[in-house]
């Protein structure tokens, strides 16, 4: 059994290999119709040691099959496009969290050695591609995309986690006020989080940015070293999204028009905000995307070398290229959102008011997913 998002895994990998091409999107996430990539060969790491690699044949009809090098079948293209077109229909109409397909898919999945639903992802790649591109008339070899799908739910770029947390000093706080508000549930149990921050500055409580948490592993603040990395302003910028919807009421969460609050507010009053804050953010969602992530230390170099490939609701697959970097940023940029998670540990138990030292301290924490 699998959700949807797991079944467009497979499903995108043999609708690229009966289609034998992979059109690229423009940067409004449509296809473009004079872009797409040739394909020659797609490669999926099943496991560590199982590598299935998928190779056309000279008359681009017939594909042959490999598992670590050695050949095992060949397979007419068109039957990968007539069960992609099957496995599609089966998604779409899938009932509950995980479920599972017809026989005829299974059985198909198991004869091309597609043994595992999900890949061994490599790099943050779900599988390589060997292409032609004909515009420049080249051809590249194991260009990595992950898969996403718009079948299930939107995917996370940005995760969130206890390194993730913006942490504030609360002045004018006591055990009994932190007490209260940490009592303060919403009607399912779970903190209620806009109500804890309107109840500190009810109580005149000041909160004043204190930077981020001590990553475990990392054993430093690995969020704040890989954000002052791409641009040492950034931490106050997301630290002032944050604010906006937690202590100004800002509704909006996506991150386009969001920066035109900020670009107005300036909070780090620069020149030419108009263009410094959306690249800023266009910088730090393309970093998520290429492996920096919150709890390790990142030297800038992007863990993919390819894109993703976005599987549209009506089955459609496009490739957003990485390469077109400009295009691909751009598309992130318009088509993210933030999110707020639950407040557990894994979270890093933002909304709750700590004691350190006799200190207070508050946190709060996102994640950015796209559409």
């Amino acid at each position: 059994m699998a959700n949807k998002g797991e079944w467009s895994e497979p499903y995108a990998s043999i609708k690229i290999l009966g289609d034998g091409k992979l059109y690229i999107a423009d940067e409004n996430g449509n296809r473009n119709p004079g872009e797409w990539m040739t394909i020659l060969e797609l490669i999926r790491h099943e496991t560590r040691e199982r590598i299935v690699s998928y190779k056309y044949q000279e008359n681009n009809i017939d594909i042959d099959i490999f598992v670590n090098g050695m050949l095992i079948l060949s397979v007419p293209a068109v039957e990968f496009l007539h069960m992609a077109e099957q496995l599609a229909h089966e998604i779409q109409s899938g009932r509950g969290s995980s479920f599972n397909v017809s026989n005829t898919i299974t059985d198909f999945l198991h004869r091309i050695e597609m043994q595992h639903i999900k890949a061994a992802s490599v790099n943050k790649s779900d599988a390589f591609f060997t292409i032609r591109d004909p515009r420049a008339g080249i051809v590249r070899e194991h260009i990595g995309f992950s898969i996403k799908s718009e079948f299930g739910e939107n995917p996370t770029l940005f995760n969130t986690a206890k390194a993730s947390g913006f942490i504030y000093e609360v002045s004018n706080m006591d055990d009994m006020l932190m007490n209260q508000i940490n009592s303060m549930v919403d009607a399912k149990g779970h903190a209620a989080v806009l109500d804890r921050c309107d109840e500190l500055i009810r109580n005149g409580c000041e909160l004043i940015f204190a930077g981020l948490p001590i990553a475990y592993r990392a054993r430093c603040k690995a969020f704040e070293e890989n954000l002052d990395l791409i641009d040492p302003r950034l931490v106050n910028v997301l630290e002032k999204l944050l604010w906006n919807h937690f202590f100004e009421h800002e509704t909006q969460v996506n991150l386009s028009p969001l920066m035109e609050r900020i670009i107005v507010e300036n909070p780090c009053n620069i020149t030419r905000p108009e263009v410094k804050y959306p690249h800023m953010i266009k910088s730090f969602i393309y970093a998520a995307y290429c492996g920096m992530t919150a709890s390790t230390l990142w030297d800038g170099k992007a863990q993919v070398n390819g894109g993703f490939i976005k599987v549209n609701a009506d089955g459609e697959v496009l490739a957003h290229y990485a390469l077109e970097s400009d295009a691909f940023k751009s598309y992130l940029y318009n088509n993210c959102y933030l999110e707020f998670p639950a407040t557990d540990e894994g979270h890093g138990f933002y909304a709750n008011v700590y004691k350190e030292d006799d200190k207070y301290y508050f946190r709060l924490n996102f994640q950015i997913r796209y559409r």
